[in-house]
């Protein structure tokens, strides 16, 4: 959002890169938010919509273009985002960036309390009209950047956030907000997309089984759309969060994540003439002949 942000730290990236010698480092692709109705300043109000999606046809979809469930959630979601973009007429030409928190939690962390997550920006392709093509690109996207943060140590983000005093981290982003959703600015991410894998088997509270976990997050200044999928029993429950003001609709998108999925999911392969065939010789073989019920006396 500052002017020359950018260009400091390109420039910064090719210098570490010709002191390490690694004159073949690729760069890393700049990611420029467009601007789009929900991300101005929020309103004291907000809609909610929730939906429940089966994670066999994710699978059946990860399996199929090689790629993993978070792939297709995401490319799920820009195509929902996409299709509501058009509809109201301000699909911008420059992808939309996403906000998509990703965990830093060590194998010797697992089952301990308290969150380590580092927040990635993906691009999530929305300005490709196919949606093969846009999750392939997705997929590739999303593992350069696991593979560029991987390369972080996972104490840094938390170090960080322990080094800066709460007063001075809350005026910075008061002020990042205000230059973010000001007419010079862009928002740094469009919004948000997360995908928290949760148990595969039912839970229970005090005898009552839990059918489904609608989650409801938070939306920000310049980031007025949250899109959070919690995966629990064979189904994936999607939970939409807007700004009232900003966003007029948002039930649609749920039959449109519906709608991105049917579009990912392969055809299946038609049946061959002989086997059909084959299967009516089969049928009308085992199938016995009717007769007449005889008259009975009386």
């Amino acid at each position: 959002m500052l002017p020359g942000a950018g260009t400091v730290g390109r420039v910064a990236g090719r210098l570490r890169d010709v002191v390490r010698g690694d004159g073949n480092h690729t760069p890393r692709p700049a990611l420029r938010a467009p601007k789009t109705s929900f991300n101005g300043r929020l309103s004291p109000h907000r809609r909610f919509a929730f939906g429940q999606i089966s994670l066999d046809r994710v699978k059946a979809v990860k399996t199929a273009h090689a790629c993993t469930v978070n792939d297709v959630i995401v490319s799920m979601c820009a195509g929902a985002v996409r299709r509501w973009l058009l509809e109201h007429d301000e699909l911008p030409e420059e992808s939309l960036v996403a906000q998509v928190p990703i965990s830093v939690r060590s194998s010797e962390e697992a089952g301990t309390y308290g969150n380590r997550i580092m927040l990635m920006g993906a691009p999530l392709f929305t300005d490709v009209e196919d949606p093969i093509e846009r999750l392939l690109r997705t997929h590739e996207a999303l593992q350069m950047m696991k593979d560029r943060h991987s390369a972080l140590p996972a104490e840094l983000l938390q170090d960080t956030n322990h080094f800066i005093p709460p007063a001075v981290f809350s005026r910075a982003a008061r002020l990042t907000f205000s230059l973010a959703t000001s007419g010079a600015g862009r928002p740094t991410w469009n919004l948000v997309i997360s995908n928290v894998p949760g148990p595969q088997f039912p839970l229970y509270c005090a005898g009552a089984r839990l059918e489904a976990n609608y989650p409801v997050s938070v939306i920000t200044d310049a980031m007025g759309l949250n899109i959070t999928v919690m995966s629990y029993c064979g189904h994936l429950d999607f939970g939409i969060v807007a700004d009232r003001e900003q966003m007029k609709d948002v039930w649609c998108l749920i039959g449109w994540l519906e709608d991105g999925l049917a579009e990912l999911e392969p055809t299946p392969a038609p049946k061959k003439a002989a086997s059909r065939r084959k299967a009516t010789r089969a049928r009308s073989g085992t199938k016995r002949k009717k007769t007449s019920p005889k008259p009975t006396a009386g």
